[in-house]
């Protein structure tokens, strides 16, 4: 075979296996209350004689858990990339606990964590349920049940961070999860995770590649403590995770606030296809750091009343 046939029959392969295109499926994947419950599966469909596994991705929405959407247009480049490379995506509704907090009932910082905790928690158990439905259906959809990543923006990370999280260290919440269950790997764009005092993990969590901003003021990339409680960023958790040799990727942006929560779905998709091959579907460790420089001087140094007012506004 000519090197030219040769590159026309992988051209060939190529097309075929995309022909059909990135197709969206939505499920009911449960109801709480009032609230009814939706996924949306983006994937290619398997050609015929195709049985391989996929990995999964669990996306969940950023809005402050005040609001937000599954299917918000900035996210569908970002899903359909990853699902034309052979990544199958789920992007999932959750309950905001916070869409119907009155800025005046929050008279102290303490206020605000019981009900930022609230919030965090109703969040959580609905990704759970995702997850589990991904589980469910993962032999009709040739998805991988070993090979599940959590993934979030803003809020989503939080939850996605919670999530993994609370189930390292045996929260109750996770009792709809398989016994032995863990994600494959998490990726974080601006998140955080919850805790009284540093986090402390019971068992050592999945790879996660976490990308921030050091001049967030709506999500800390440091830390930020309220009546015990507090909220513990990317820089955090990667220092965390170095001390207990766990595997971890930090995209630290120098001088950029929380567009950090969107950007890297456009700007970093080589850095994300990598680590989901190598860390997830490869199962080899990555403990680094990368930094982008700033270009001029910034503030990146906020008060606790700072950051509550960004997340009030």
């Amino acid at each position: 075979m000519t090197k030219f046939s040769f590159t026309a029959f992988l051209l060939l392969m190529a097309a075929a296996l995309f022909a059909k295109g990135v197709e969206c499926n939505t499920y009911i994947y449960g109801v709480q209350g009032n609230d009814t419950l939706r996924i949306d599966k983006y994937a290619v469909p398997a050609v015929e004689g195709d049985t391989a596994l996929r990995p999964v991705v669990v996306f969940a929405f950023g809005g402050g858990f005040k609001g937000g959407s599954r299917a918000a247009a900035d996210y569908l480049p970002f899903f359909n990339h990853l699902a034309e490379q052979g990544v199958i995506v789920v992007s999932a509704d959750y309950r905001t606990g916070l869409k119907n907090l009155d800025p005046a009932s929050v008279r102290t910082p303490d206020d605000f964590t019981m009900a930022l905790q609230n919030a965090i928690g109703l969040a959580v158990t609905d990704f759970y349920g995702a997850t589990a439905f991904v589980i469910e259906n993962s032999e009709e959809w040739q998805a991988d049940p070993s090979k599940i990543i959590a993934c979030g923006s803003s809020a989503g990370a939080i939850t996605a961070l919670q999530a993994e999280y609370m189930l390292c260290n045996g929260s109750p919440l996770a009792s709809t999860l398989p016994d032995g269950f863990n994600y494959a790997g998490l990726i974080s764009f601006a998140g955080a995770i919850c805790s009284e005092g540093s986090p402390v993990w019971q068992e050592k969590p999945c790879p996660m590649l976490l990308f921030q901003g050091d001049a967030d003021k709506v999500v800390p990339y440091g830390e930020v403590l309220a009546g015990g409680k507090g909220l513990f960023g990317s820089s955090v958790i990667a220092s965390l995770l170095k001390d207990m040799k766990a595997a971890y990727w930090l995209y630290t942006v120098c001088g950029a606030g929380h567009e950090v929560a969107g950007t890297p779905m456009s700007e970093n998709l080589d850095e994300i296809v990598f680590f989901i091959r190598r860390c997830v579907s490869g199962g080899k460790a990555v403990c680094t750091e990368t930094v982008v420089p700033a270009r001029s001087d910034y503030k990146k140094d906020f008060t606790l009343e700072e950051y509550l007012r960004s997340n009030l506004q």
